[in-house]
């Protein structure tokens, strides 16, 4: 995370390097960025970086950190609209979540995130909470999974105990995280597919979770 002296920074001074660093990301796999490329857009010397950041992966989990904070207050604000409809409020997610990551500003961040994410950036989203890119192993004990435990309308479930819901909660984000995985990799081996093709796939999926795959006695019929 920041150092201190990097939130003593002017307002404008902070923004510009935090773009900065979304560009390069967004531009290069984490592996060849350059801190170079970030210094040079952001107006700053290479001293001043070291003043504010240990190093490239410091900078890169703030951002990454950044997208948390933001996801966990929509997260939160959908949750509380839908009453504590964990469904309802997924299919909400899936929509925001398909618009950030196809048309942001910064699509091809994500872009890179997914297919080169190493097992250190996973490793640290899944422990840190939970955001747009959500972490492989959903969130864990903390804040947000927290809120989740307190406030999902267990009533509408069949899962009841904190335990079982943990296990929903961590095969829903997994889902999500591993069909977002195979849309970026399918585009990039040049396959044409649209952000409505995924959204479908990821509301499918949800509908699977939900209501399940299996024809009962009577759809046989």
């Amino acid at each position: 995370m920041p150092k201190s002296t990097f939130y003593r920074l002017a307002d404008e001074k902070r923004q510009r390097l935090i773009v900065a660093a979304y560009n390069e990301f967004s531009r290069a796999p984490f592996a060849d960025a350059s801190i170079s490329n970030i210094i040079k857009e952001a107006g700053i010397p290479r001293g001043s970086f070291y003043q504010y950041f240990e190093d490239k992966s410091d900078v890169f989990f703030y951002l990454l950190d950044l997208i948390r904070q933001s996801a966990n207050v929509w997260l939160k604000d959908a949750l509380s609209a839908n009453h504590g409809d964990l469904f309802a409020t997924m299919h909400e997610v899936v929509e925001r979540l398909v618009e950030t990551i196809t048309t942001g500003p910064y699509h091809a961040f994500y872009g890179n995130l997914f297919m080169y994410m190493d097992f250190h950036s996973a490793d640290k989203m899944a422990r840190e909470g939970t955001g747009p890119v959500m972490p492989p192993h959903g969130p864990k004990k903390g804040e947000f999974a927290s809120f989740l435990l307190e406030n999902v309308d267990r009533d509408r479930l069949r899962v009841k105990a904190d335990d079982d819901l943990r296990v929903l909660i961590h095969q829903l984000f997994g889902m999500l995280m591993q069909s977002i995985g195979h849309y970026f990799n399918q585009l990039a081996s040049g396959a044409q597919l649209s952000s409505d093709e995924l959204k479908r796939r990821l509301d499918q999926q949800l509908d699977w979770l939900q209501f399940g795959v299996g024809e009962t006695k009577e759809e046989k019929q």
